[in-house]
């Protein structure tokens, strides 16, 4: 479906460096490309994208710049190593950035008949609504994204399965993420109201914040709180924190080389067995490994 020339990265990301690596993998409905650079000056984006697109940042920071999003300009939000960028089919993304000399990036095109194919009839899967977003963090996006670039170069009949399954992944997530249950599920929280238990939750990763708590904070009933919260966000209150935990150690292990002892009970758990078994239930591999294929 995608041939060589459907990416170019001097074009969509033109920067003067000193280097530049680049290696890509076609499947049926999905390319991947990786981009190294070294001795990065200021970048210019420019995506118009005529299919879904992926970007992870693997190595490196935007630091400052200036983002348009169809032509109208957005907030600019620092981007370190970890962040993603979604572009719907149709849409495009120009601006500039300023970040570290050494960089690189994964870039990640899904088709769009792939897609209708796949989610035409699932509740609440509206492509319609989904939106670009610039700078977001979602680990179970950035694990099927590196699932995704882990399959550059394997030469079996069983890839394009395994890379397609992934990209599923990747849109189930951005389709849970956009708050579309909004639109077919009554009783959930107000916007309003999430938003401050979610920034609550964020504030307490390193500590107790126990369900009364919350429900205070929401001015709710534990009870009508747990079954408001889950048909807002898919997930039980404490699942939920979980989650958030694990996604805040996933971040430190990308970032820092502090021990996972250490990372554990800064991030709320109990032992750094208590971080790998919830580690490998959300992502799917321990925090070790989380690591070790972060830095590959």
């Amino acid at each position: 479906m995608f041939g060589p020339a459907a990416f170019d990265p001097d074009l969509m990301r033109r920067a003067e460096h000193t280097a530049i690596a680049h290696e890509y993998e076609c499947w049926r409905s999905v390319r991947a490309d990786v981009v190294r650079r070294s001795g990065v000056g200021q970048q210019e984006t420019n995506l118009a994208a005529e299919n879904h697109a992926i970007l992870l940042n693997m190595l490196g920071a935007a630091k400052a710049g200036e983002d348009y999003v169809d032509g109208r300009r957005v907030a600019f939000s620092q981007r370190p190593a970890g962040s993603l960028s979604f572009i719907p089919a149709d849409h495009n993304w120009s601006g500039w950035d300023d970040g570290d000399p050494t960089a690189s990036y994964l870039f990640i095109t899904i088709g769009k008949k792939f897609i209708l194919e796949q989610f035409d009839d699932v509740p609440g899967a509206d492509l319609d609504r989904l939106a670009p977003k610039i700078g977001f963090q979602d680990t179970s996006i950035q694990y099927a994204a590196r699932s995704i670039r882990s399959e550059i170069g394997q030469r079996d009949a069983l890839s394009h399965m395994i890379v397609e399954d992934h990209a599923r992944t990747i849109f189930g997530r951005l389709f849970r993420s956009s708050g579309q249950r909004r639109y077919y599920v009554k009783g959930g929280l107000s916007p309003t109201v999430l938003k401050r238990l979610i920034a609550r939750i964020d504030a307490s990763l390193d500590g107790s914040l126990s369900l009364a708590e919350l429900a205070r904070e929401a001015g709710l009933s534990e009870h009508y709180l747990s079954k408001a919260f889950r048909l807002s966000t898919g997930f039980p209150p404490h699942a939920f924190i979980v989650r958030r935990r694990v996604e805040r150690a996933s971040e430190m292990l990308r970032s820092s080389s502090r021990p996972i002892t250490e990372i554990a009970y800064a991030c709320g758990f109990s032992s750094p067995s208590h971080l790998a078994a919830a580690f490998h239930r959300v992502i799917g591999i321990t925090p070790r490994q989380y690591r070790a294929d972060w830095k590959t």
